[in-house]
């Protein structure tokens, strides 16, 4: 196992076109290893947009990837141009993203890094691909062809250690497969008030939803049986015990009462009875195929 220090920068002019430059550089790193991000820092050097925050807006985000980075059909926050895949996805080992907007009376810059500094500074992500994309895009807003020169500082502390050929493999295809760029991410569902009310039934009451209560013929009237110390319970078979447990867990219409109302089986009735597995799951097998070990201590079938 031994640590590597990378210090990489992007240092360049570049013309672009459709609003969008974008520039990229790849780091090469040991093959048959899994490696681990220790650190991860980004400097932009040339403060990069204009010094004057009522000049024309801009946005930049930077890419740390095992592969290179493709645009996807993701609006790139507000305006023209696209962007990359979320800092969220599993592709993306870091990201960071400036912005300068003058829309209203006050201009704004913001600025963002995943992972933040304080993760930035412990061990996040393995990966086993062995090379990474240092990747900038920049948009500016009201300019389609433009020239930026972009001055980008990277530092990277990385973990790599001998792994077996299976693991090894099995990460590089894991990875590749990631990296096969999703042109459009859609994955959480719009939902209304009313929806989120209708998935709490006690918020469409107004109050607490009644239960069921044991009552004297119910088949589960043993459990509150507080006659005091001594007093006699009637004994019930497993049929009649299981045949409780399913009355509890029939469902019922959001306006009635938790449990079965003609057994009187309160719904709790399933949570007394869940550790007791021939209850809870009915019969279990008297006697149970016989356990044959290697020396090894590994099972064996029989």
């Amino acid at each position: 196992m031994a640590v590597h220090e990378i210090r990489e920068t992007i240092d360049t002019t570049g013309v672009a076109t459709s609003n969008q430059l974008i520039v990229q550089k790849k780091i090469n790193l040991q093959h048959g290893k899994r490696h681990r991000i220790l650190h991860v820092d980004w400097f932009d050097d040339a403060i990069s947009g204009a010094t004057n925050p009522n000049a024309a807006d801009f946005k930049m985000e930077v890419f740390l990837t095992n592969y290179p980075l493709i645009l996807s059909d993701t609006p790139f926050h507000a305006g023209s141009g696209v962007g990359g895949p979320l800092a969220g996805d599993d592709q993306v080992l870091f990201k960071a993203h400036r912005l300068s907007w003058s829309g209203n009376a006050n201009a704004r810059w913001y600025n963002n890094e995943f992972p933040n500094q304080f993760l930035g500074a412990t061990p996040t992500f393995d990966f086993y691909t062995p090379q990474l994309y240092f990747t900038v895009v920049f948009t500016q807003e009201q300019e389609e062809n433009f020239t930026r020169t972009l001055q980008q500082s990277l530092y990277l502390a990385v973990e790599s250690e001998d792994v077996n050929a299976v693991e090894y493999g099995m990460g590089l295809y894991q990875e590749w497969s990631e990296n096969q760029m999703r042109q459009l991410v859609s994955n959480g569902k719009v939902i209304t008030q009313a929806e989120v009310i209708g998935g709490y039934v006690g918020w469409q009451m107004g109050g607490i939803r009644p239960e069921i209560m044991t009552g004297t013929d119910a088949p589960d009237n043993w459990f509150f049986g507080l006659e005091g110390f001594g007093a006699g319970e009637a004994m019930q078979n497993t049929t009649q015990l299981r045949d409780a447990v399913s009355a509890s867990r029939e469902m019922v219409a959001h306006t009635a009462a938790f449990g079965d109302p003609l057994t009187l089986a309160p719904d709790w009735f399933k949570l007394v009875v869940r550790d007791f597995a021939s209850l809870n799951t009915g019969p279990l097998r008297p006697d149970f195929p016989p356990i044959v070990k290697l020396n090894s201590g590994i099972g064996q079938m029989v």
